[in-house]
């Protein structure tokens, strides 16, 4: 005689794929955080908030705000920042004077690492260049969180006359340049006035852009499984723009380098943080483009001792790589190259 068939009761089958569901999620939940993924949950909490040093401003997005800040960062030594007027760091004790426009000037654009993040002011690079030629008169421009794009903007607006202009230009610049997803992630709102310049192509030319961040999802805070969908949700978003990243930034080199001869300077570009790929790409093209190179594919450049804990260059980089770029190539009042001593 055959046995009949049990069939379970259908409340038990939705109970038993339900529990599997949780158990699955929660256990793609756990490998994530055991993987640390995504690497953003680490971020500053208050990542694209208001910063005291910083002001917003309606072409750059934001610049450095006049003032004298001294902060502090978790587990770090306090910094004090020096801010002269219109978006400089200080690069000496005192702000030059009117009558220092008539010595060479030699201008410094770039993001954090021109600016000396976590740095006081006397450790940063424009303030070392400074001390080793007070005949000069010596401009930090650089800014946290500047790409090529924001530091051509910043170019347009204070590069006037003859002048040496050196670009720190490390190859992350190009998910900047064009608002990757990493960029432009944020957990606060900008304050009102600021915003994330890009660049993309349109119709064959570079058109300017705004971005005002990708604000993170509340549940991406709390699920690694939700910050994982928002994350592939930006990529998919900026696909091609992002992969033209290596093509904007040559042409905004290109462009950096027509304004500063438009007005009779010379043009540096001081090859830093880059893969031996990216490096010997930029350096053939910036030199098929005769724009003049500091390359900084030095051993010291792998020296954790020269670095701050995140990988910004301390003190003894910054006097390494200011003497990696003598002698310095400067340009006299007439708009005649001339050797630094």
């Amino acid at each position: 005689m055959a046995q009949s068939k049990t069939t379970p009761r259908r409340s038990v089958l939705i109970t038993a794929r339900l529990v599997t569901v949780i158990v699955s999620l929660a256990g793609a939940e756990g490998m994530l955080w055991f993987a640390g993924y995504p690497r953003w949950w680490a971020m500053d909490p208050g990542w694209g908030g208001a910063s005291p040093e910083y002001q917003c401003d309606p072409e750059l997005g934001w610049t450095a705000r006049p003032g004298t800040f001294d902060l502090v960062w978790p587990g770090q030594r306090p910094a004090r920042y020096t801010n002269w007027s219109v978006g400089r760091r200080a690069t000496a004790e005192q702000q030059p004077s009117s009558d220092a426009k008539d010595r060479p000037q030699v201008l410094f654009f770039g993001d954090s690492f021109t600016q000396g993040y976590q740095l006081p002011d006397s450790e940063t690079l424009p303030w070392i260049v400074q001390r080793r030629h007070p005949e000069l008169t010596v401009s930090n421009f650089g800014a946290g969180s500047y790409g090529t794009y924001q530091s051509y903007l910043a170019m347009k607006r204070w590069v006037h006359g003859p002048s040496s202009v050196y670009y720190l230009f490390n190859a992350f610049h190009e998910g900047r340049n064009t608002a990757d997803p990493d960029w432009r992630r944020v957990y606060k709102k900008p304050p009102p006035g600021c915003f994330y310049p890009y660049v993309e192509f349109s119709g064959g030319e570079i058109q300017g852009r705004e971005s005002h961040g990708d604000l993170v999802w509340p549940l991406s805070r709390r699920f690694r499984m939700v910050a994982m969908v928002q994350e592939y949700k930006q990529i998919f978003e900026s696909y091609f723009r992002v992969h033209s990243g290596r093509r904007l930034t040559k042409a905004l080199l290109v462009k950096m380098n027509e304004k500063v001869s438009a007005e009779n300077g010379k043009f540096t570009v001081i090859l830093f943080d880059m893969s031996p790929e990216e490096r010997a790409d930029y350096h053939q093209f910036l030199q098929s483009q005769r724009i003049n190179t500091v390359d900084c594919a030095r051993p010291e450049m792998q020296d954790r001792s020269l670095r701050l804990w995140d990988g910004h260059p301390a003190k003894g980089l910054n006097e390494l790589v200011a003497g990696w770029m003598e002698p310095l190539e400067l340009v006299g009042p007439p708009g005649r190259l001339i050797s630094a001593k």
